[in-house]
């Protein structure tokens, strides 16, 4: 797993999840590249060209979500981000659902030893339990 921005930025970068840069485009004002933008164009309404920024506070924690779920985990930051509980499509809903349970076993069993031989059942559509 991720645990500095550095090797985050670079396994995202290549994982192909950003606009790509403009090279004549200024930075964010702070330095950080504005390439640092995930590509969300279609993934939450119709013929929408979206993204969500990307701070590098954030970038470790996208970078393990993307390890483990894949764009799952890119749409779970990104729900959690801009307060969002469900979107248009019941398909991105079942994906956040997935991660939002997920990410809840992980809390409550952080071992992977621990989680691999515990049986957990959930459904999608519901809220984890707290």
């Amino acid at each position: 797993m991720f645990n500095e921005i550095p090797s985050a930025r670079e396994f995202l970068q290549k994982a192909g999840v950003f606009y790509d840069a403009d090279p004549d485009e200024p930075d964010m004002g702070d330095g950080t590249p504005t390439s640092e933008n995930l590509n969300l164009n279609d993934a939450f309404f119709w013929a929408c060209s979206d993204c969500e920024h990307v701070p590098d506070i954030a970038v470790v924690e996208v970078a393990n979500l993307f390890w483990r779920y894949g764009w799952c985990g890119i749409l779970y930051w990104v729900c959690n981000r801009r307060d969002m509980k469900r979107v248009e499509f019941k398909d991105i809903n079942r994906f956040i659902d997935f991660v939002r349970h997920e990410e809840a076993v992980r809390k409550e069993l952080p071992g992977s030893s621990q989680r691999a031989y515990r049986n957990v059942v959930y459904t999608l559509g519901e809220e984890p339990p707290k």
